[in-house]
């Protein structure tokens, strides 16, 4: 349920029993045209980082017309929104009927693979289409990100250039791709992956039409010592034009928690405080997935009121009877603060729709709230 609101200060919380969402659209902007402005390829959104209606169509709106998906839902999501989107089916392993079902019946031509069997799945289910565009990953050093991704996903080596040729044989386009994990905080580990990558194109002595550094830019959570984002562009944008000068290969990139991270605030009531330990009405089966399983610590303040009290670190239990249900923090809060008060944790734009559960019955109906103040 979405409701509009001209100001924070008039949501009634006696009618609020269960944890929500304070959209904004105009940080929302922010980011999107801050990446689009100093990125020099093409952004593909990354539909799993928030899959919510009113996020995708004002990401459409703000130009980004390329998505970054991993299943079927996500396509058709994508595709009833916005007809002449562009979809790229990154996911490098796919059933065959889901693969069937893209092609078919929305139009997917962009598909990643990293393995044989996966290309021959491709061919099969896509009728040995002639107007594939086929994206090979390739495994890169992942030693930089908070989330590695390096161990499920990629090829490497001599597979790799074997499996280029046969993908220039029978695509209509060529792509390659990395992704260094999530939450990457050192931009140089880019010029490792891109640098590594381009010396197996160069090995394999073919050119290619797609060059996708994936995602993996940061998003500004406490306790990270993060470097501007413009760092990263500037070390992408150079290593690729060192790498592919005078070349008509298209870079692309797969950015999703850095765009929609700050478009989001989540407000929880804390309904038990034990010394340093608060008990609040969400968690690590919920909108807080990341803050439990990954040590995440957002950004959090007492919510419309005035605390002046010294500020004491504190770790959060969920409601869950589920003893992993712990997010560690430390999260900064007024000494003060007790059962009944309501938190605003900041940065809450990501992942945080899309890993909510049903886990002992705790789910409710997600309830956003518009905010149009900047």
């Amino acid at each position: 349920m979405i409701y509009m609101l001209s100001s924070i200060n008039k949501i009634n919380l006696k009618k609020l029993k269960d944890p929500f969402l304070i959209y904004k659209p105009k940080i929302l902007k922010q980011s999107v045209n801050y990446f689009k402005k100093n990125f020099s390829g093409e952004a593909l959104y990354a539909v799993k980082a928030n899959p919510s209606k009113f996020v995708l169509k004002k990401i459409y709106e703000l130009g980004i017309r390329s998505f970054d998906v991993a299943s079927i839902n996500e396509i058709k999501l994508v595709k009833n929104l916005f007809d002449n989107s562009k979809i790229f089916f990154m996911n490098p392993v796919k059933p065959r009927h889901v693969i069937n079902e893209a092609y078919h019946k929305y139009g997917v031509r962009d598909f990643s693979l990293d393995n044989d069997t996966e290309l021959h799945k491709i061919l099969e289910s896509t009728g040995s289409a002639k107007d594939l565009n086929l994206h090979l990953r390739i495994s890169v050093p992942n030693n930089s990100s908070k989330i590695n991704l390096s161990k499920k996903f990629g090829t490497d080596g001599f597979k790799s250039k074997v499996l280029l040729n046969k993908i220039k044989n029978i695509s209509r386009k060529v792509g390659v791709s990395f992704h260094l994990g999530s939450q990457c905080i050192n931009p140089n580990a880019y010029k490792i992956a891109i640098n590594k990558t381009s010396s197996l194109i160069r090995a394999s002595n073919l050119d290619v039409d797609f060059f996708n550094v994936g995602g993996g830019f940061p998003a500004e959570y406490s306790g990270l010592k993060l470097q501007p984002l413009t760092n990263y562009f500037k070390v992408i944008n150079t290593e690729f034009e060192k790498n592919f000068k005078n070349s008509k290969t298209k870079l692309l990139s797969e950015p999703g928690r850095v765009l929609v991270s700050k478009s989001m605030s989540l407000i929880v009531r804390v309904d038990l405080r034990k010394k340093n330990i608060l008990y609040i009405n969400d968690g690590t089966h919920s909108f807080l997935h990341d803050a439990g399983a990954h040590d995440f610590i957002y950004p959090v303040k007492i919510f419309n009121k005035e605390e002046k009290s010294k500020l004491k670190p504190f770790s959060f239990y969920g409601p869950t009877c589920d003893s992993n249900d712990f997010m560690r923090g430390p999260f900064l809060l007024p000494e003060s603060i007790n059962e009944g008060d309501y938190l605003q944790i900041e940065e809450m734009g990501a992942y945080s729709l899309s890993m909510k559960n049903n886990f002992n019955g705790f789910f409710s109906k997600p309830k956003i709230f518009i905010d149009e103040e900047k």
